[in-house]
């Protein structure tokens, strides 16, 4: 079952007192695994409970061993990875012998399905490439980079590939789990992998993993494109002045001399409106024929300081990205300018809508209008952060709300209306990564971990509360959380979440993430998810997940789980764990906690807490 909905929080924790919640089952793991360090769930739902004696899966419906491994013994919590969509995780070990091992296991029943053994291999990264039937996982050792084949087909290894020697950046030092793949496999007519790394590009056999070439630049690999069209390899080098072309199927290099650039290459992108390639270089960018490589346009488009080409129906959207004034402009299919706009400030998000192009930038935000260059809205909007940002499914339009203000966006006209203002949400600020949520027939839910507040439809404020956090450390921060100079690339004072500009992609592109009908449950049963591979006829269910769970959980997408410390005049300080009704603001729900580092997970697909007490107590409680 698919267990991407749930919200997993995994601090370490000891119960005084429950309160309106059901005890569904409780387990005493002391003489099975001594001390329990961590708990987790799988993507099946079974619950893994660590300990100094071995690893075991529990029924999470009725806390009944599933299956045991006394071998893997007081694993590393830091070295769970579990792979999604899958009944699949990957966690690291230290052998009677005193060597670290890394292994692979089938959730469902502990069967280990791949294991490093000896030869201590370490697991950087994986892609899930469900029409190759195949995880195509990276690993490391003893310097070496590898890549190895897991059918999901025979839920077996297939090989292991060396692809030279690693070279960790900083990142890649900072946090161990970092991909070394730059440019993920493509596979040309033949079905050959073909994969860029650092400056590097490997051909691999995808049957046996043998290598069929390789190629070297002399510097970074910015751009690696395969047409199909004409079975070129394209590659664009950082700071060339040449596009390389290659033979995908011999590695040798069959580019033209009228391909040289006029300036540096930048990037190089496919047009899947035309089957052409955009070149986009630091003097301009220009239209490749894959089907004679020649370019179209007899002179490059230039735009200062030129960062970006979308293609739109015919033409092209060219956006230069300044820190402190940038431009757009559009372009016909024959490299003539139609209209350019200046705007002020570094622009952090461009997306394409019905009525035109929309940019936040530092400094102003609007929408451009497609056909005459010009401001769709009448007022700039400006926002101080990254806004918070919802669809009203009843309205048909975006919500974005910062600073006190909320606003109301039409996708198709381009209206935008200001419908809340002066909003004092308790203890948020310009930085508070405030993320939003739209709730049927209430209004709009803005929270953190730790804010909740509801604004109603007509602008209204229904609550706004702050619950302090269990502790006050703040020395790791999820890297997904935040934009600012680390994620976009320059050295700006950017805050807020990141995720919020994932939704306005998303929604400009016609993709509303709705929420599922929170009314009730519903037992109708069909297939709403699940991971399919091509098995050589069809393609192949590996894990489903069917409506009759999904809907039978939907009271608690009413509900927002948190940790907090209460304090009181008249007794101890105690921390607990909050179910807050998203209309209302009202704690429904409580566990009450003695430890400020709680160790418990939340289940929302069946709306259940898992608690750790004293390292060997394991609960499960029914909200």
């Amino acid at each position: 079952m698919l267990r991407n909905n749930y919200l997993m929080l995994v601090l370490a924790l000891c119960i005084t007192t429950t309160y309106a919640q059901d005890k569904l089952w409780e387990i005493n793991l002391n003489e099975k695994l001594y001390k329990v360090g961590w708990i987790e769930q799988t993507n099946d739902g079974l619950i893994l409970a660590a300990g100094d004696k071995g690893l075991m899966a529990l029924d999470n419906n009725t806390g009944e061993e599933v299956w045991y491994n006394e071998d893997l013994k007081s694993i590393d919590k830091n070295t769970f990875l579990s792979i999604p969509e899958l009944p699949m995780f990957y966690v690291e070990y230290t052998s009677i012998l005193g060597k670290k091992r890394g292994v692979l296991i089938n959730s469902s029943n502990g069967e280990i399905l791949f294991d490093t053994k000896e030869k201590e291999y370490k697991i950087k990264g994986f892609t899930v490439y469900p029409e190759q039937a195949m995880i195509l996982f990276e690993l490391v050792h003893d310097k070496i980079r590898y890549l190895m084949k897991f059918s999901l087909r025979t839920w077996k290894e297939e090989w292991i590939a060396s692809v030279g020697k690693n070279k960790e950046n900083l990142l890649q030092k900072a946090f161990g789990g970092v991909s070394f793949v730059d440019h993920p496999p493509q596979f040309d007519q033949n079905g050959n992998m073909i994969i860029g790394i650092g400056e590097e590009i490997y051909a691999l056999d995808p049957k046996n993993g043998g290598q069929i070439w390789y190629y070297q630049a002399n510097k970074k690999i910015k751009a690696l494109v395969y047409s199909p069209i004409n079975n070129n390899l394209y590659v664009g080098v950082k700071k060339s002045k040449k596009l390389i072309i290659l033979d995908p199927w011999t590695g040798k290099d069959i580019t033209p001399g009228k391909l040289k650039l006029r300036g540096y290459m930048i990037d190089l992108v496919e047009d899947d409106d035309t089957d052409n390639l955009i070149l986009i270089e630091s003097e301009g960018f220009n239209i490749i024929d894959p089907a004679t490589n020649d370019l179209q346009w007899k002179k490059s488009f230039k735009l200062n300081t030129l960062t970006e080409v979308i293609p739109n129906r015919n033409d092209y959207i060219a956006i230069g990205k300044g820190e402190k004034l940038g431009e757009m402009a559009r372009v016909d299919a024959n490299g003539k300018k139609v209209w350019n706009a200046k705007i002020n400030g570094y622009a952090y998000f461009n997306s394409l809508t019905d009525k035109g192009v929309m940019y936040i930038s530092t400094e102003r935000s609007n929408i451009i209008d497609y056909e005459t260059g010009k401001d769709v809205w009448k007022k700039d909007v400006k926002f101080r952060s990254i806004p918070a940002v919802t669809y009203d499914e009843q309205e048909g339009r975006v919500v974005i709300f910062e600073n006190g203000k909320g606003y109301k966006f039409d996708l198709e006209t381009g209206d935008i209306d200001l419908f809340a203002e002066n909003v004092d949400l308790e203890k948020v600020s310009r930085k508070t990564p405030l993320q939003a949520e739209y709730v049927m027939n209430k209004g709009y839910f803005l929270f953190t971990d730790q804010h909740v507040s509801m604004l109603s439809n007509q602008g209204e404020l229904v609550y706004t509360d702050y619950y302090q956090p269990p502790s006050s450390s703040n020395a790791l921060i999820a890297l997904g959380d935040f934009a600012g100079s680390a994620v976009l690339g320059v050295d700006l004072d950017i805050a807020g979440s990141i995720e919020n500009i994932n939704m306005l992609t998303d929604l400009s592109n016609g993709v509303y993430r709705s929420n599922l009908d929170q009314n009730g449950a519903n037992q109708e049963t069909s297939l709403v998810a699940g991971l399919y591979v091509d098995n050589g006829y069809a393609m192949q269910p590996v894990l489903e997940v069917t409506k009759t769970r999904y809907f039978n959980s939907q009271q608690t997408l009413d509900h927002h789980f948190l940790v907090t410390k209460v304090k009181s005049d008249t007794a101890p300080t105690k921390h607990s764990i909050y179910m807050v009704n998203k209309a209302t603001g009202k704690i429904e729900k409580e566990i009450d906690l003695l430890d400020k580092t709680p160790n418990y997970l939340v289940d929302i697909v069946d709306n259940r807490v898992f608690v750790n007490q004293n390292n060997e107590l394991l609960t499960s409680y029914q909200f």
